[in-house]
């Protein structure tokens, strides 16, 4: 019952004379029962080498896992650890926009009924707009102030925590952009570095509307992301247009502490 095996090779001949013995022979039940175990034998031996094969391949997936975390300076992990440090802070909502074909229903109900004063107006033939701008919580009107100036202008920190309300008309109902549609139209976030922030976001993928960075209603340079990604930049407003405002150096100051980028 005790042959010596001492190899794969010398196993699978073992097994293949075996075989054609027993075919040819009729060998005794006794030399089938060791053709069996030389089997099961032979059959444990490439079980185990496969499992060790498989776990020597484990291993050096895991080595170069662990390598590449831990001491590569693969420049894709470089990219993307650059990517992840956004140049730029969102402070805090600027502005919401209203649109609609009746001005003088925008106006009784924020004015009138709300309460909400009107600070600016804003007409532009090339955006199709004319827009009254009110301010939800800012300083008072010009006729209003008191001779002593409210040091609140001086900081900042009135326009900074202020929310602007700016209720829109199209100048031509027909024509684009529809300022009217949807009704509630963009919301504005103060941004403390614009151009860096439009250069980053560009290249996470994020979508910006024709036009580029300009001036704004209130003077300060915008820019908005389209409320629909595409092919080439995915991410958009996921159904909303989002203007980014460059924030100016006071605002900035009242929500940082600072004046790190500045609007220029």
């Amino acid at each position: 019952d005790n042959f010596p095996i001492t190899s794969t090779s010398t196993r699978t001949t073992m097994i293949s004379v075996m075989q054609s013995s027993i075919i040819r022979n009729s060998i005794t039940p006794r030399y089938s029962s060791t053709l069996t175990k030389a089997k099961n034998i032979h059959s444990l031996y490439s079980r185990q080498n496969a499992l060790k094969s498989i776990m020597s391949n484990q291993a050096q997936q895991q080595k170069k896992i662990v390598s590449k975390l831990f001491f590569s300076s693969d420049t894709t992990t470089t990219t993307t650890t650059n990517n992840n440090h956004r140049p730029f802070q969102i402070l805090g909502l600027q502005q919401i926009a209203i649109g609609s074909l009746d001005k003088s229903s925008l106006s009784h109900l924020w004015q009138d009924i709300f309460g909400i004063p009107k600070v600016g107006s804003y007409k532009s033939e090339k955006e199709n707009v004319d827009e009254d701008i009110l301010r939800l919580g800012g300083p008072p009107l010009p006729e209003e102030e008191e001779e002593e100036e409210d040091a609140s202008h001086k900081d900042g920190s009135a326009e900074a925590f202020s929310v602007e309300i700016d209720l829109m008309t199209p100048l031509d109902p027909d024509s684009s952009p529809k300022v009217h549609s949807p009704a509630l139209n963009h919301i504005g976030l103060w941004v403390d570095d614009l151009p860096s922030a439009v250069v980053w976001m560009k290249k996470q993928g994020v979508r910006f509307t024709p036009g580029g960075i300009r001036k704004g209603a209130a003077g300060h340079d915008v820019t908005f992301i389209h409320p629909k990604g595409n092919d080439d930049s995915p991410i958009g407003g996921c159904g909303v247009l989002v203007e980014l405002v460059q924030a100016p150096p006071n605002v900035i100051e009242a929500f940082t502490g600072t004046t790190t980028g500045v609007e220029k």
